[in-house]
């Protein structure tokens, strides 16, 4: 259920069009420690034909309120660089779509291992809950 709450009709054309990856978000995954209770779950769907990256954090628990979030290159265990920075919508939801002129389905191809969606919090504002993608 790709982006099952997706809001627009872009989104569900997007939806229809694209890869998926998930990761499932643990304090334990942030390099240096991150909330040893946080949780949640990102999924990152891409479409080459839309040129679009859409995303959805969602089922956080146990973690003060989310102040930050992006998609990193890393392989777990290592810090990366950001490559995408993933905004709230409107709506306060951790979810949208965004221009993926520069960001294509094959940088994920083959490899989403190689990335990951980390969240901040104040109280963690090097990261709460990471984890990586997987198809």
């Amino acid at each position: 259920m790709a982006l099952g709450a997706c809001a627009t009709l872009e989104e569900e054309a997007i939806d229809a069009t694209s890869d998926t990856y998930n990761a499932t978000l643990t304090g334990a995954a942030e390099v240096g420690g991150g909330d040893p209770d946080g949780y949640g779950m990102a999924e990152v769907s891409i479409s080459d034909a839309f040129n679009q990256v859409c995303y959805e954090i969602k089922d956080v628990r146990n973690i003060g309120p989310v102040t930050a979030a992006h998609i990193h290159f890393g392989k777990a265990g290592v810090d990366g660089p950001p490559v995408l920075t993933l905004t709230p919508s409107n709506e306060g939801k951790w979810q949208g779509c965004r221009d993926g002129k520069e960001w294509t389905e094959n940088r994920l191809q083959g490899n989403p291992q190689d990335f990951y969606v980390n969240v901040h919090t104040a109280a963690y504002p090097n990261g709460a809950i990471r984890g990586q993608l997987v198809d």
